[in-house]
C-alpha cells in the first residue's frame, strides 16, 4: 500500500501566526524562499545578520526593478525592525529596513515573479540577511528571510556566527508553525554542511575545530526524531538534511520516501501550499537521491579527532554517509517505478555506484548495463571496472578490492576524452564483455562480509 502524504487542507492564502513564529504574507507560506542554505547567504550576500520583530511598513515611493530590467517599476518600502538577536555583525536594538516589492495593483508581475522578491509584513518575527553597515540597512531581493521562532534563543553552542545559525534553527525544529519546523529542518543540512568543511585535524589548527565538531554531534541529535516527525513533508526534508549531515537514516526511513503515491501530494498542491513545487512526492523522491550522490564527493571527517578519514595510500574517503546500507537501498530502489523511471534518480544512482564501487552493488552495476541511457551505461562499466579489475585486468578478488590502482588505474591510462571515444566505438563489446562475466560467476558463493540476501517483500515493496 502506498503512503499518502496529504494529511490536511492545503493552505491557499491567509495569515499564519504561532505563539513561537509569525508567519505573515499575501502568500501561505509567506514570501521566504526555501532551501535558503542559511550559511552561505551569511558569508556571500550579507555583512548584517540579525534576527528581528517587523513593526511599521510604510511606502517611499517608486523604483527601478534590478532583478527585471525593463520591467514596471516597483514599490520602496521601509520597515521598523526591533533587533531581537545579532548572528552576525553589530547594529543598534532599533533599525531600519529598505525593501523593493512589486506593486500590489500592478498585474505585470504573477506570484511566481513576486515570490523571487523577499518581503516584510509588520508583525512578523524572521531572520534576515542584510547589506550595509547603517540604517537603512538593505534587503537583498531573493534569499534573505528565514522563518525562526520568534522568542530570544540561548546561544549555547558558541558565539561564531554560524554556531548561533545552529541554534536558531535547532530551536525552530519544535515551533509549533510547520512552515518554522520545516524550514529548520532544511537549514540543519546546509549547516551540517559548513560545518563540515570547518573541522580540521585539533593537533593541527590548535583545537579551534572542536566547537564546529562539537555542534555538528549536537545538530545530528536534533534531527534524528524529526525523521519520525507525523508530517510527511517535514520528515521527508529530515532524511534528505540527515545526508547532508552525515546522520545515516534507517533503510525503512529512507525506502518510505519511496513509497509515496506521487499522486497523493502533486506539484500544484505543493505550490499552494509552500510556494514552489519542490515539496510534491516526485520532486522530494528525485532531491533526496541528488543528494545521495552529492555527498559522496565531501570526505568523511572524524568528529572525535577533527581528522580526514583515509583509505589506502592515505587518500580520502569519498564514500557517503558512514553506515548506511546503500547497496541494499539501491536494490530496493532500482525496483521501484519512480525511480526506474527516472533517467535524473538512475544516474545519480549509478555515479554513487561508481564512487563506492562495493561488490554487494555488483548486480546494480549489471543491470545498469541495460538503461537506456548512454552514460550510464558508460557509468556501470566504470564501476566494474573499479570494483572487479586490478589495474583494469580481468580479477575478481577480495584482496585487492580497495588497492588504490583500482581507483585510479596505471600511470599511463589514456586521457579522459580518448577514453571516451574508445568506449563510445566499443560499447557493445565492454556490456557483452561484463554480461558474459556475470553470467559466470554470479551463482558463485560468497564470504559472510558482503550483502547479498534479498530484499524481504516488506523493503521492496509499496
Amino acid at each position: 500500500m502506498r503512503t499518502v502524504w496529504s494529511r490536511s487542507p492545503v493552505i491557499v492564502s491567509g495569515l499564519l501566526l504561532g505563539a513561537c513564529c509569525a508567519c505573515v504574507s499575501g502568500y501561505s507560506a509567506g514570501n521566504n524562499g526555501w532551501q535558503l542554505n542559511a550559511p552561505f547567504q551569511m558569508e556571500a550576500n550579507a555583512d548584517l545578520v540579525c534576527k528581528v520583530h517587523i513593526g511599521r511598513v510604510r511606502d517611499v515611493g517608486a523604483a527601478t526593478s534590478q532583478l527585471f530590467p525593463g520591467a514596471p517599476e516597483v514599490r520602496r518600502r521601509i520597515a521598523e525592525a526591533q533587533v531581537l538577536a545579532v548572528i552576525k555583525g553589530s547594529c543598534p536594538a532599533s533599525i531600519a529596513i529598505e525593501f523593493q516589492f512589486p506593486a500590489d495593483d500592478n498585474a505585470f508581475w504573477p506570484d511566481a515573479i513576486c515570490r523571487l522578491y523577499t518581503e516584510l509584513r509588520s508583525g512578523e518575527s524572521c531572520l534576515v540577511f542584510l547589506h550595509g553597515f547603517d540604517s537603512p540597512y538593505r534587503l537583498g531581493r531573493i534569499q534573505s528571510k528565514a522563518r525562526v521562532v520568534a522568542s530570544r534563543v540561548p546561544y549555547d553552542l558558541g558565539e561564531e556566527p554560524l554556531l548561533r545559525l545552529l541554534a536558531e534553527f535547532r530551536a525552530g525544529l519544535t515551533c509549533a508553525d510547520e512552515m518554522v519546523r520545516l524550514q529548520a529542518t532544511e537549514e540543519l543540512g546546509y549547516l551540517g554542511d559548513a560545518l563540515m568543511r570547518r573541522i580540521h585535524p585539533f593537533e593541527i589548527d590548535g583545537g579551534r575545530s572542536r566547537p564546529p565538531a562539537e555542534a555538528l554531534k549536537q545538530a545530528r541529535q536534533a534531527i534524528q526524531p524529526v525523521r519520525s516527525s507525523p508530517d510527511p513533508v517535514i520528515r521527508a526534508a529530515a532524511i534528505i538534511s540527515s545526508f547532508q549531515l552525515a546522520d545515516p537514516p534507517t533503510l525503512d526511513e529512507t525506502l518510505r520516501i519511496f513509497r509515496a503515491d506521487p499522486n497523493s501530494f502533486g506539484p500544484a498542491a505543493s505550490e499552494a501550499k509552500y510556494g514552489i513545487r519542490d515539496f510534491c512526492v516526485a520532486e522530494v523522491q528525485r532531491r533526496l537521491i541528488e543528494m545521495m550522490d552529492a555527498t559522496t564527493r565531501r570526505a568523511i571527517k572524524d568528529l572525535n579527532t577533527g581528522s580526514t578519514m583515509a583509505g589506502p595510500g592515505g587518500r580520502p574517503l569519498y564514500r557517503g554517509v558512514p553506515g548506511f546500507p546503500y547497496a541494499r537501498f539501491f536494490r530496493a530502489a532500482l525496483a521501484m517505478d519512480a525511480v526506474s523511471r527516472s533517467e535524473h534518480m538512475r544516474r545519480a544512482i549509478a555515479n554513487v555506484i561508481w564512487i563506492r564501487y562495493e561488490e554487494a552493488s555488483v548486480p546494480e552495476m549489471i543491470l545498469l548495463l541495460d538503461d537506456l541511457v548512454q552514460s550510464i551505461r558508460r557509468t556501470a562499466v566504470s564501476a566494474l571496472n573499479k570494483c572487479v579489475n586490478r589495474n583494469l585486468s580481468n580479477e575478481w578478488d577480495r584482496r585487492t578490492f580497495y588497492q588504490m590502482d583500482a581507483v585510479s588505474g596505471p600511470s599511463d591510462r589514456k586521457p579522459p576524452e580518448q577514453r571516451l571515444q574508445d568506449y563510445e566505438t566499443h560499447e557493445r563489446e565492454y556490456l557483452q564483455y561484463w554480461k558474459s562475466w556475470w553470467a559466470e560467476r554470479r551463482n558463485e558463493p560468497d564470504d559472510e562480509d558482503v550483502e547479498q540476501t534479498p530484499m524481504s517483500r516488506r523493503e521492496t515493496e509499496y
